[in-house]
């Protein structure tokens, strides 16, 4: 296998060449998908001087919906990179559950709350 070499930034056009990064989406992918299996933790890291106009109750459900959302788009946009391809596809599957089973819950919360 392989290595594309790191950039020699002193060859070609110098400081005004094209660094080129790494595609890592599939890597934020799998980062938002543990970051949702730890939302309820994430959102105890958010300060309680900020006032939020969401009960402190219902952030991490939502807080879960946004981070495997996010994971998704991260993994769809990693899908377009040869590179991490499998991984970017585990991720969208990983995330994807976690997104089903967080509506589910959310469906079912709304179906036993009393109204």
């Amino acid at each position: 296998m392989e290595h594309d070499p790191s950039p020699d930034l002193s060859v070609s056009d110098g400081e005004y060449g094209v660094v080129r990064i790494p595609d890592a989406w599939h890597v934020a992918s799998l980062a938002c998908f543990v970051a949702a299996l730890g939302a309820r933790f994430v959102v105890g890291l958010i300060p309680r001087a900020w006032s939020l106009p969401i009960s402190r109750l219902l952030l991490p459900g939502l807080a879960v919906l946004v981070l495997a959302s996010l994971g998704i788009g991260f993994g769809l946009m990693g899908l377009r990179s040869s590179r991490g391809r499998e991984t970017a596809r585990v991720a969208i599957f990983l995330n994807a559950s976690v997104l089903v089973l967080a509506l589910l819950a959310a469906a079912a919360f709304f179906y036993i709350l009393p109204g």
